[in-house]
């Protein structure tokens, strides 16, 4: 309320500003006009100091007039630069809306979370790294599937992890562990592990845990 207040006031002072100069120019040129008139009379000397004055008066009024357009536009920049300065040094502090810890509908998110397994796993099952001489390739599919379940676990919390299309869904954690495309877009026709073989690196794998609500799937 004070700024408004205050700016209204500043913009009212450079209107009188400018007002007064029209007039200072307005009687500068009624006197140098009459000064034209009186030169070679008795009057010439009072009407040319006449003239003297308006134009001085006219010189001041414009001369304060650009002062406060000056320190208006040093203002206002100070003013941008102290914004600047405040939204760089205390930015606005976004607080996360809190992820519930279970899914609103717990046997939705386990049949959707038992589909995705069921896909993603033939798709890593596809790449055949159980079958490779290196003990690398190994594990790396172990960590593979150690990476399903952990994001399984963190994102049936969720609400599209149920509503999204499967096949969407599928191809973007296929994407996400770099898996062939190929064999990630005909996953409904792909083998089914070995469980056995499955649960050895499931079971060595440390830090793989089902989620508290997990019944079946």
């Amino acid at each position: 309320m004070f700024m408004s207040h205050a700016a209204h006031i500043a913009e009212r002072r450079q209107q009188m500003l400018a007002r007064l100069a029209e007039l200072d120019l307005v009687a500068a040129e009624s006197a140098h006009a009459s000064y034209l008139e009186a030169i070679g009379t008795p009057e010439e000397a009072e009407k040319g100091r006449t003239y003297q004055r308006m134009g001085r008066s006219l010189r001041q009024s414009l001369a304060l007039h650009e002062r406060f357009e000056r320190n208006a536009s040093r203002e206002a920049r100070e003013d941008a630069q102290a914004a600047r300065r405040d939204a760089i040094l205390n930015p606005p502090v976004v607080e996360d809306e809190p992820r519930r810890p279970f899914p609103r509908d717990i046997d939705a998110a386990n049949r959707r979370a038992s589909d995705l397994r069921t896909a993603v796993r033939r798709v890593i099952w596809s790449e055949g790294f159980e079958k490779s001489e290196l003990e690398s390739e190994q594990q790396l599919e172990g960590e593979l599937y150690r990476r399903l379940e952990d994001w399984l676990i963190d994102e049936r919390c969720d609400d599209a992890f149920v509503t999204r299309d499967l096949d969407e869904h599928v191809a973007d954690i296929c994407a996400e562990m770099d898996l062939d495309p190929d064999n990630t877009a005909r996953w409904r026709d792909l083998p089914d592990p070995d469980v056995e073989v499955l649960k050895s690196w499931l079971q060595d794998l440390k830090g793989y845990a089902e989620p508290p609500w997990k019944s079946s799937g």
